[in-house]
């Protein structure tokens, strides 16, 4: 079992001691709003991550922060949350265009799925780390796989466009892995998936022609 202990923190190098302090605040300082505390650790969580991506601190680390809590509090399976821009700054007593500045620029440097609902709501989704995006990758690798060996094996043609339905069907209503509400985006992402994994079999099956035929 993993053991840190507070002399731990003196290995930390400037920068990241002085993060951990600016968050600690940061921490604290959304406390002190009427904000949903379930989302508080990876709220905090997600504005670490995007400052390892980033050669200075901003200046206003607080406004990235509620810009976090933005985006944590308004991933998919949170639908409906039909809150308006302006009604959230005005709790935080942020402006829009800060909001929205500070929500792209972590969005971007994290490579967020941005998606909307059909009143043209955001939500966000880390495609790298978020649980259900694992997930719905491992499914969709399994699903690849099988469908190119029974290429590969018995020369059964590959429609990747079937696929992909079939994949995004599976995925929301047999395992409940992805809100329905957002459907048709999620074959958007799926499609990409699925053509991520075809790249290598692609590769294989060139060299295979090139090699044996």
């Amino acid at each position: 079992m993993l053991e840190l202990s507070t002399t731990d923190l003196q290995v930390l190098n400037t920068k990241d001691r002085i993060t951990i302090d600016l968050l600690k605040d940061g921490l604290e300082f959304l406390k002190s709003f009427e904000i949903d505390t379930n989302y508080l650790l990876d709220t905090v969580s997600l504005v670490y991550k995007y400052l390892e991506t980033q050669k200075k601190i901003p200046h206003n680390l607080y406004k990235f922060l509620i810009a976090a809590y933005y985006i944590i509090s308004r991933h998919p399976f949170a639908f409906p949350v039909h809150e308006s821009k302006k009604k959230f700054c005005n709790k935080f007593g942020l402006e829009i265009s800060s909001l929205e500045y500070s929500v792209e620029k972590i969005s971007s440097a994290l490579c967020y799925y941005k998606l909307f609902d059909d009143m043209n709501y955001p939500y966000y989704i880390d495609p790298k780390r978020d649980l259900s995006m694992n997930f719905i990758k491992k499914i969709v690798k399994k699903k690849v796989n099988k469908t190119m060996m029974r290429f590969l094996l018995y020369n059964k043609s590959i429609n990747s466009q079937i696929l992909t339905e079939e994949l995004v069907c599976e995925i929301v209503f047999e395992y409940k892995a992805f809100p329905e509400e957002f459907f048709r985006q999620l074959y958007e992402i799926i499609n990409d998936l699925v053509e991520i994994e075809f790249k290598d079999y692609n590769e294989y099956v060139r060299l295979q022609k090139k090699c044996f035929i």
